[in-house]
Formats: structure tokens, sequence, C-alpha cells
């Protein structure tokens, strides 16, 4: 697959497919709590169901931003301000 750049929302629908991908292959109840929360289709579109995790998605993505090409992460979500 050639090398794409998505914009925000696109990598959130995309992580959002990977996910339902995962859920449909073990059905684990716990994958299928967290897409609950994050479809967008139960707002119209408009975000996901939890509202915080929009929030979630951009500190998510700004510390993904800030590491270099192909490196491993070396700090959890819990360790960003």
């Amino acid at each position: 697959m050639a090398e794409q750049t998505l914009n925000i929302e696109q990598a959130y629908r995309a992580m959002f497919y990977f996910l339902e991908k995962e859920y449909e292959r073990t059905k684990a109840d716990e994958i299928g709590g967290l897409l609950s929360s994050l479809a967008w289709e139960t707002t119209g579109g408009h975000g996901p169901a939890d509202p915080g995790a929009w929030e979630d998605w951009e500190v998510a993505v700004t510390a993904a931003l800030a590491i270099a090409d192909n490196a491993a992460p070396n700090r959890t979500i819990s360790d960003l301000p």
C-alpha cells in the first residue's frame, strides 16, 4: 500500500474500523464497549458518543506526531499533560 496522509478525522475512522474488525474476530466485551463510546453514528456524525473521547483522541494524535518516524513510543498517554 502506498503511503498516504490522513487528516485527524480519517485517522479516527481508521482506528475505529481497526477496532471494529478486532471485535468481529474476538467478540471481546471490552472492545464492544469501547466501540459504543467511540461511535459517530449515535451523534449524527458530530463526534463520538462519549464527548471526552474526541479530546482524548486529540491528545493521542499529538503524542503520536511527537514521536520520530518508525520509533517505538517511549511514553504513555498518562505521561502527557
